[in-house]
């Protein structure tokens, strides 16, 4: 399993992601907005200009979006997850500008990983129409049928 670049990667989002607790506090939000904005731009694919904030949007459906299509709390989770935690911080003060742009670009980006997703190959379909993207390790074609289930260890009351 892959993750988003750690590159310029909020404190607040490091501490969360080592102890998955409750949210961290947002003491400096200015602080937080920079932090994420970076961060968010060395997630990337290399084919998105950042230079300037907010990125631009151009048609990007056909583009290949393998490197923020991350699962899991190392992925594009934990982007959604911080960037809840400025909207709170946030609130309705001066910074709700960047919060907004943030918002818009992500649910952007959501948008072109869907379509990507839905062009992906699913190993044994027989479904040839897709193109093959760029992964990474532990990223390839999605196989509905090799999902592994472990079972929850049973908990015994005997004392």
């Amino acid at each position: 399993m892959g993750r988003l670049s750690l590159q310029h990667r909020p404190e607040e989002v490091v501490l969360w992601a080592r102890q998955r607790d409750l949210p961290p506090s947002i003491t400096d939000v200015q602080k937080f907005s920079e932090a994420w904005i970076a961060w968010w731009g060395n997630c990337q694919p290399k084919w998105r200009s950042t230079e300037t904030w907010p990125y631009p949007r151009d048609d990007a459906k056909e583009k290949d979006w393998a490197r923020l299509n991350v699962t899991g709390t190392s992925g594009l989770f934990a982007v959604v997850m911080s960037t809840s935690w400025w909207a709170a911080a946030a609130g309705s003060g001066s910074h709700r500008g960047e919060l907004d742009s943030a918002i818009e670009d992500l649910c952007w980006v959501i948008e072109n990983l869907l379509h990507f997703n839905s062009r992906l190959p699913v190993v044994g379909t027989g479904r040839v129409d897709a193109p093959e993207a760029d992964h990474f390790p532990g990223h390839g074609a999605r196989d509905p049928g090799k999902r592994k289930i472990k079972p929850t260890p049973k908990v015994s009351n005997r004392t």
